[in-house]
């Protein structure tokens, strides 16, 4: 007799707990749908900024170490060559994702 209240106490302990999980869940699911969900598209702008700002700091970078002075005609070229380049690589990796 006492085996089995102990052992409903734990089924209803278990049944609570479950109920608790699966509102804690579903009211997370409605919290990032009304405040992350409607902010994605700013948030994926901003990061593509960051790194169109980061390619364009490694291509100043790279063309200031080969000894090209900013501001010149060269430095220009210098800067088309690398994003030429990085766009045929970048392409080449896509690609190859693709397979």
């Amino acid at each position: 007799m006492g085996q089995n209240k102990i052992r409903k106490l734990f089924s209803r302990a278990y049944e609570q707990a479950e109920i608790a999980l699966w509102s804690l869940g579903l009211s997370a699911i409605i919290c990032f749908a009304a405040f992350a969900v409607p902010q994605l598209p700013e948030i994926w702008a901003r990061a593509e900024r960051i790194r169109a700002q980061e390619i364009a700091a490694e291509h100043a970078y790279f063309c200031e170490k080969t000894g090209t002075k900013a501001d010149s005609q060269k430095y220009s070229q210098c800067l088309l060559v690398l994003g030429s380049f990085r766009l045929v690589v970048e392409k080449r990796i896509a690609d190859e994702e693709d397979f």
